[in-house]
């Protein structure tokens, strides 16, 4: 019967966030309900092929992406990497994500939101982080599922080295 408990459990299950990337509370990742445990236990079965596809298209990134303004994610040992996101770094990452949608390729910024920045941990705010600060303006995640094809991310590699 509280509506303000309520949306604070449902925050607080959510990363404790009721805004995508902006964290009121310090929660965790608590959002599995019937549903998604019904459709993960499908996905489950083609986690293994999943994951190999994710590596083949990061591979076709790593070698393809020659645009010297780019720097590429560093992995030791690829095969170990499931490339949940493909995440690069440019220093003028709004001037490229404009470019990018123009040519009708889709990108996000992950965490924009410094953690020291967040309100759930306002007792840092007034500290600099300026590594931290510098990672969170330059960081953009390319187009990266186990569904795009070869020659869509062949076309993504040539718009983002023409840039």
């Amino acid at each position: 019967d509280d509506d303000v408990l309520a949306e604070t459990v449902k925050a607080l299950l959510n990363y404790g966030s009721h805004i995508k990337y902006q964290n009121k509370y310090k929660g965790i990742n608590s959002r599995l309900d019937e549903l998604q445990a019904a459709l993960l236990s499908v996905k489950l079965s083609k986690l293994m092929e999943d994951t190999e596809l994710r590596r083949q298209i990061a591979e076709q990134y790593l070698r393809g992406i020659t645009n010297d303004k780019i720097i590429l994610p560093k992995v030791v040992e690829r095969n170990s990497h499931v490339w949940h996101l493909f995440v690069i770094k440019v220093e003028n990452r709004d001037e490229l994500q404009t470019y990018l949608t123009k040519n009708d390729i889709q990108t996000v910024i992950h965490y924009p939101i410094p953690p020291h920045k967040q309100e759930a941990y306002k007792e840092w705010n007034h500290l600099s982080f300026p590594i931290t600060e510098s990672i969170h303006n330059e960081v953009l995640s390319l187009p990266m599922s186990p569904v795009l094809l070869s020659n869509d991310v062949q076309k993504i590699i040539d718009i983002v080295n023409k840039w």
